[in-house]
């Protein structure tokens, strides 16, 4: 089962200004996710639909994954 992934606004006004690589690590574990979205720490105990992991050496994503819809809804980049 492949996955959609989809970047919301807040998350996408976050990318503005990461370097070149930063931006293909993050596709490239954004790809890996599609295949395998619990591939993440949860966020919440007691809800694990929300979802956080690294991409490279160049920051962290969070993502809500809704496993009716099949969408993975990247809500945060946080670089540094």
């Amino acid at each position: 089962m492949s996955y959609r992934a989809e970047l919301h606004s807040f998350a996408s006004a976050q990318m503005k200004g990461l370097p070149f690589e930063a931006i293909q690590a993050l596709a490239a574990r954004t790809a890996e996710l599609i295949e395998e979205p619990w591939d993440a720490v949860a966020v919440y105990p007691d809800d694990p639909s929300f979802r956080r992991t690294v991409f490279g050496e160049f920051g962290v994503v969070s993502f809500h994954l809704d496993d009716k819809a099949e969408v993975i809804l990247i809500y945060g980049v946080w670089a540094g």
